[in-house]
């Protein structure tokens, strides 16, 4: 249809526009980041009310008028309600959420890191058996690949030889000799090594053991690397 696309999509980001309306920031998985105004969202009893609220996830009808999209209707597949219930996993999620969107951009789809965010929203919102942070972490190890910014872990990433007494650093990119260390960075154990191999290895999934140093260690990694301090992830981490 003229002026119509159709799209499979996740709300990223969802703010109030106008009285009752909703501007909603969409990861699509065929055509990257699609921004798209949703009329009337903010009434309860639009229809179009839950598909505007941020983490759902559906089948979305756009419009096109003088340039802009506008949702006509929305099948949803999932909303993860059970993150409204659990703070930090919720504070998790958002970070996610702020950190595919400074990644993604239009008309650049990206599908690996959109299926990867879906497992990562399912995981947060109904895995008993992990802590945030093994969901957390291995999305974030994979998502600086996908970003171009891998984690150098098979060598020094200052001199590029064998790694001795690794630290971290995440101006040099990854894991580097500790005669290299210009400050005090923090220690890397051939334990954490093969978290963080293992992390990008196979399908993504929870990581095992507890990862959460790690993952406020890659959570530095991520800001500097990206040059954004990511608001919903410090607050994540100060929840600790």
């Amino acid at each position: 249809m003229p002026g119509t696309k159709i799209i499979n999509a996740i709300v990223l980001r969802s703010v109030a526009y106008r009285d009752f309306d909703r501007m909603l920031t969409l990861f699509s998985r065929e055509e990257g980041s699609i921004s798209a105004c949703a009329r009337g969202a903010h009434k309860p009893s639009s229809p179009l009310s839950a598909a505007a609220t941020q983490f759902c996830t559906g089948e979305y009808v756009l419009e096109e008028k003088n340039g802009r999209y506008y949702v006509k209707t929305c099948m949803l597949d999932g909303a993860f309600y059970p993150l409204r219930e659990d703070p930090r996993a919720l504070s998790y999620a958002a970070a996610l959420t702020q950190i595919c969107e400074e990644i993604v951009q239009a008309g650049d789809p990206n599908p690996e890191l959109y299926d990867m965010l879906l497992r990562a929203l399912t995981y947060l919102s109904f895995d008993k058996e992990h802590d945030a942070t093994n969901v957390v972490f291995p999305f974030l190890m994979r998502t600086m690949v996908l970003s171009g910014h891998g984690v150098m872990l098979t060598r020094c990433a200052s001199c590029g030889g064998r790694i001795v007494d690794a630290r971290f650093d995440d101006e040099a990119g990854g894991v580097i000799c500790a005669r290299h260390a210009s400050r005090n960075l923090p220690v890397i154990t051939g334990s954490d090594m093969q978290s963080m191999t293992d992390a990008v290895r196979g399908e993504y999934r929870p990581s095992e053991g507890d990862v959460k140093r790690l993952c406020r260690i890659l959570g530095i990694f991520v800001r500097t690397r990206l040059e954004r301090d990511f608001t919903a992830l410090t607050f994540a981490e100060n929840m600790e």
